[in-house]
């Protein structure tokens, strides 16, 4: 996945975390802040290092 992709959808869900969170739709909010960090975070791992571990382990 190409990491810049990663951080336009991290923003999204941040843009959307502070819409939610000023209509008070706290709990809209965390979720959409919560999917900002784990994408985020995949970002800044995969601009590091050039990609990060993936554990699809379904048996």
């Amino acid at each position: 996945m190409n990491f810049e992709l990663l951080k336009r959808r991290a923003l999204s869900f941040l843009k959307n975390a502070k819409s939610s969170f000023e209509q008070g739709e706290y709990d809209i909010a965390l979720f959409n802040m919560e999917q900002f960090i784990q994408l985020y975070s995949k970002y800044l791992l995969y601009r590091r290092i050039g990609d990060y571990p993936k554990t699809y382990s379904i048996e």
